[in-house]
């Protein structure tokens, strides 16, 4: 696992792209053949998931969050924050949220509150109920 994290590093600081499938064959001089093969399976792997945007069979989804629907209040009121949400949080793979009247206002005062947040990640939806006042991490790893 650490030669393959190792490989990826040596594509990027030897600024090779996707497009360049050349193996660095001078950074394995000297090494013994177990660091060779390592180091080589590293190199494929890290040019297939630059090429195809996945790896080991996961498919093509995003490791990226895209919020679907965002919204924050109780039955007394609610009101929606899904753009706003999303400038914060889409494209990333971890977002933290805390929920709170900083979204959108207050829709309920005097209310206890509550977010729903619905976002998709590698294909798959997912929700998140948070309380006004807490936090929770969306994740898309």
């Amino acid at each position: 696992m650490k030669v393959k994290i190792f490989c990826m590093l040596a594509l990027v600081s030897t600024g090779l792209m996707a497009s360049e499938a050349r193996m660095p064959e001078d950074m394995l001089r000297g090494k013994n053949s177990q660091y060779q093969d390592g180091f080589r399976d590293g190199f494929r792997e890290a040019m297939r998931m630059m090429n195809s945007g996945s790896s080991s069979g996961q498919g093509n989804y995003s490791r990226k969050i895209q919020i679907s629907k965002a919204s924050y209040g109780s039955a007394r009121g609610r009101c929606d924050f899904t753009d706003r949400l999303g400038r914060s949080a889409n494209d990333k793979s971890s977002y933290h949220f805390k929920a709170g009247n900083q979204w959108c206002g207050d829709p309920s005062d005097g209310y206890q509150k509550m977010a729903t947040i619905e976002y998709s990640c590698r294909g798959n939806m997912k929700r998140a109920y948070v309380r006004e006042g807490q936090s929770e991490t969306l994740r898309c790893n």
